[in-house]
């Protein structure tokens, strides 16, 4: 992602640490942020005008002292005599700092710093008072305080503490406000996301419809145009077998050509495979007896997974379909059976499920050109007109009979 945020975090951090003097621990002086030194004067702001700090179990003496430093910063000061209070103040209304006497102890005042967390993680808590021991200072870390300020001091020193104070809690809160317009960004760029790859899928799934009709058209292409240079029936089949062959790999295969009657249907070429021809034969004229002229009538394309029924139907003793797979379809051209087609081979090699489609492609093509090589061995049959006597025989004929007996129409 391109760009940079302008309110970059700030590398000021406050810290707690323990002093050295022999009656006991005392807050150490917590570094000031750039541009925060010292001064009532330098600590104000526009934003720190606008500030909020709450008072928690002061006596009125030192609630002055804290009133004239708070607003000599800028902030306005609030009072509450009791931790309750404090949590009830906290509910009602925005709080940037709270300070809390340390009268109190670390889990009497605990409470209002967790509350003030789960309001607004930039709300800071501070302890003031005399200087704390050692223990003192880590119990009130541990209920949530951020500083301890030592009364003793000057006010000054108060002061800067004070706006340190404020000032890490505006850098939390600016940094919560870019965490949630990260979020904020993140989530618009997940449904962007989701809403790309909805339409990469979609545009995927059309180009590959596109890509398999670009194949099928290209398959059908290439059979219509081996198919086109055979002129003879006989070549016509090897050829058409040959490609499917290419396609369907290693099969037993037949193809049953249709015959003077609508039920008759003869052998117009076979291949084997795993089966031998003197095996074949019976299966062969059942299949043109029985099975093709009832297929001719549809136009499905039939699969046996199991042949057992299939067999049974035939009436075939220790057929060589047992334990294959069959498939079965016609060809149709101009609403006639141009031919049936079996291919079948041993169940342990099945037929893709895709040789369906392939299968529905092609056989349109092979009827075509087996409707073509029909007609144009009929056109061959055609003879011309016997020769007339005379010319006046000839047009007292034509006048008589039209065009004479010489003609003949196609079948």
């Amino acid at each position: 992602m391109q760009g940079s945020f302008n309110d970059q975090p700030s590398d000021d951090r406050w810290d707690l640490e323990r002093g050295d003097s022999g009656d006991g621990a005392k807050a150490h002086e917590a570094r000031a942020p750039r541009g925060a030194t010292g001064g009532s004067a330098h600590g104000s702001s526009d934003d720190a005008r606008h500030a909020a700090a709450l008072c928690v179990g002061f006596d009125p003496a030192l609630l002055g002292r804290l009133a004239h430093l708070l607003e000599s910063a800028g902030m306005s000061c609030e009072h509450a005599d009791s931790t309750d209070d404090a949590v009830a103040h906290i509910v009602s209304g925005a709080t940037d700092l709270i300070l809390v006497s340390d009268a109190f102890a670390a889990e009497a005042f605990a409470p209002v710093a967790a509350q003030a967390r789960r309001i607004s993680g930039s709300t800071k808590l501070l302890v003031a008072g005399d200087a704390p021991r050692g223990s003192q200072l880590l119990d009130a870390v541990r209920a949530g305080a951020t500083d301890w300020l030592d009364l003793a001091g000057d006010d000054t020193e108060l002061n800067d503490r004070l706006c340190a104070a404020l000032e890490l809690g505006r850098e939390d809160r600016r940094r919560d406000e870019r965490i949630a317009r990260l979020k904020g960004i993140c989530r618009k760029l997940s449904i962007t996301r989701s809403e790309f790859s909805k339409q990469i899928d979609s545009l995927s799934e059309g180009l590959s419809d596109v890509r398999e009709r670009v194949d099928e058209a290209s398959i059908v292409g290439e059979f219509r145009g081996l198919l086109s240079q055979e002129l003879d029936v006989e070549d016509l089949l090897r050829t058409a077998m040959q490609y499917m062959l290419t396609k369907t790999g290693a099969t037993n295969a037949a193809v049953f050509l249709p015959g003077s009657r609508p039920t008759q249907f003869g052998l117009g070429a076979y291949v084997t495979y795993d089966c031998p021809r003197t095996t074949a034969e019976p299966l062969l004229s059942r299949l043109a007896e029985e099975i093709c002229p009832r297929l001719a009538q549809s136009d499905d394309i039939m699969r046996f997974s199991d042949t057992a029924e299939f067999v049974e139907s035939i009436g075939l003793e220790a057929s060589v379909l047992d334990e294959s797979e069959l498939v079965a379809w016609p060809a149709h051209h101009g609403g006639e059976c141009m031919g049936v087609f079996f291919l079948f081979r041993n169940r342990n090699e099945p037929f893709k499920d895709e040789l369906a489609a392939l299968i529905d492609a092609l056989r349109p093509v092979f009827a075509a050109q087996m409707a073509k090589l029909v007609r144009v061995h009929h056109r061959s049959k055609f003879s011309w007109p016997e020769s007339r006597g005379s010319a006046g025989e000839s047009d007292e004929s034509d006048e008589d009979e039209g065009f004479g007996d010489g003609w003949r129409r196609a079948a």
